[in-house]
């Protein structure tokens, strides 16, 4: 009986052993295919932010076409001030007023603060702030920060992120002195 009992206990440890063992090796799994996932996504990401580059900096070189280009065929664009823009043919059109109209030579644009939501692979909600500094206002005077909030989605078409559908608001000017908190 002594003998049955310690049979039973060694047993009993190493089923738990195995137990264990098997769920590490489980944990191990999903933690390393999580990890490839995020290095995927990290790459994506990193695509998809060029494209934001290449938006701002084709809007400062006052470059429409390739403006134009970063978007899908049939892709739609409602512009800050409200304008609704489908296809390439219309946003080359009104990013080339707009680049005569609010361009100059001291223009810079750049995107920041870009937030990923990946509904597929090859699918991506992005939310960003673009931030253009030194632009003509209406009035000839020189606007020296005109924040505008940009959402949009990027599909990827073959090798290449474009934007399928964007929108962009007006975002108000943070007070002087009253720029995010810090944590």
């Amino acid at each position: 009986m002594h003998l049955h009992r310690i049979h039973t206990v060694h047993s009993a440890r190493r089923g738990l052993m195995l137990g264990l063992g098997s769920a590490l090796l489980a944990c191990t799994l999903v933690i390393g295919a999580a990890g490839s996932v995020r290095a995927g996504e990290a790459r994506e990401e990193g695509a998809i932010r060029a494209l934001g580059d290449s938006f701002a900096n084709a809007f400062v070189q006052k470059n429409a076409e390739l403006r134009a280009s970063l978007f899908a065929e049939g892709a739609t664009f409602v512009t800050p001030p409200g304008d609704f823009l489908q296809g390439r043919t219309a946003m080359e059109n009104e990013f080339g007023l707009e680049a005569k109209q609010a361009v100059n030579g001291t223009t810079r644009a750049a995107f920041s603060d870009y937030r990923f939501r990946f509904i597929k692979p090859d699918v991506a909600v992005v939310d960003a702030r673009l931030t253009l500094n030194n632009v003509n206002g209406p009035n000839g005077t020189i606007i020296p920060v005109v924040p505008v909030n940009f959402f949009f989605v990027a599909v990827r078409h073959a090798d290449r992120w474009l934007i399928q559908d964007a929108r962009a608001r007006f975002a108000a000017a943070p007070p002087s002195g009253m720029g995010k908190a810090s944590r």
